[in-house]
């Protein structure tokens, strides 16, 4: 058992803040990488989204495989230790490899939701459905393929830049009862993920940062 897992363990109610960190050995891209030469951040803005839905649905097409890569150990170290998760990734590991509560701040790639009538599709089957029009390159086609029936265009359930978060007040509320916050994979530089440490702390909590190698510093034995 390493240092991080004995306090952990020996913490009254420990949370887990993770961030794309723990995704990459799944081999998932940060926001940091590029998509056709641009930096994926240039895609992923409200802005964007309402002037160039096609576009973004493009990049969506090849983000959605991202729910598919494999669960890590270190996501598995969380569901071991019955660990509470608030997380900024989309792809849905944590809920795969079994984590039995997850706050997803910036929601999540696995579907698509009309916000007129409501109507919500699953991400694959939205996918497939679009991917014909993507391929013929035709305008006008894709524009259709992206309509839900009611005639609104789809949209994500990818909290996008411009976008408020999701469940900020429970993982607030998480933050002020923990006793131990686990801060994995996460710079720490996106807001207002990254004020959760900040509370924690003064609320007694001890933090622990695990950002460098967080499958060995997780699954590690350092006795």
């Amino acid at each position: 058992m390493n240092s991080i897992e004995r306090r952990v363990r020996a913490a009254r109610f420990p949370v887990a803040l993770t961030g794309a960190g723990i995704s990459a050995p799944s081999g998932i891209p940060t926001f940091q990488g590029t998509w056709k030469g641009r930096p994926i951040r240039d895609f992923l803005s409200r802005d964007y989204f309402n002037a160039h839905p096609e576009g973004f649905f493009e990049l969506y097409m090849d983000m959605v495989s991202w729910c598919r890569k494999p669960v890590n150990a270190a996501h598995q170290k969380l569901v071991e230790w019955d660990l509470p998760v608030i997380t900024q990734n989309i792809d849905g590991l944590h809920t795969r490899a079994g984590s039995r509560r997850v706050i997803e701040m910036h929601g999540t790639l696995s579907q698509v939701v009309c916000r007129r009538c409501g109507r919500r599709m699953a991400a694959e089957a939205f996918v497939e459905r679009i991917r014909p029009a993507f391929a013929s390159g035709d305008s006008k086609a894709m524009r259709q393929a992206i309509r839900c029936d009611c005639g609104k265009i789809f949209d994500t359930d990818v909290v996008l830049y411009g976008d408020s978060v999701h469940g900020v007040e429970e993982a607030w509320a998480l933050a002020e009862q923990c006793d131990l916050m686990l801060v994995v994979g996460t710079s720490l530089t996106t807001y207002p993920a990254a004020m959760l440490p900040e509370v924690a702390a003064r609320h007694g909590a001890e933090i622990i940062l695990a950002n460098d190698d967080c499958i060995a510093q997780l699954t590690g034995d350092d006795e």
